[in-house]
């Protein structure tokens, strides 16, 4: 357990922490910034939903309906996410930017939800 527990955390960090990241010239930041996001909430998502059910017994209700919560939307925010950066860099647009980056905010916000239960 406290293997998949570091494996999440580093998930979580990564996802935090990519607006540190060097963008490679030439790169578009938001569009690396996406697929930063989108990659690391995969992992995170399938570690806090795995750990739940392993740990459903044991863990309260509001852990409980977090992790529904990550089972419903997870992968509707993640295809958000991955869609709108398809979007954006068929046209780069300020309306296709600020799309993803909603995307974007939606997808860490529900993962947000997850951090806080998951590393009490």
């Amino acid at each position: 357990m406290k293997k998949l527990l570091s494996k999440f955390f580093v998930a979580l960090c990564a996802i935090t922490l990519t607006g540190c990241v060097t963008v490679k010239e030439g790169s578009d930041p938001i569009v690396v910034r996406a697929e930063q996001v989108a990659e690391s909430a995969l992992e995170a998502m399938d570690s806090f939903v795995s750990w739940e059910f392993r740990n459903r017994a044991a863990v309260s209700e509001d852990v409980r309906a977090a992790a529904d919560l990550v089972r419903e939307l997870g992968p509707l925010y993640l295809a958000n996410v991955r869609t709108a950066t398809k979007v954006y860099k068929g046209e780069k647009s300020k309306p296709n930017a600020d799309q993803l980056q909603a995307a974007i905010t939606a997808l860490q916000q529900l993962l947000d939800e997850a951090r806080k239960y998951y590393l009490k």
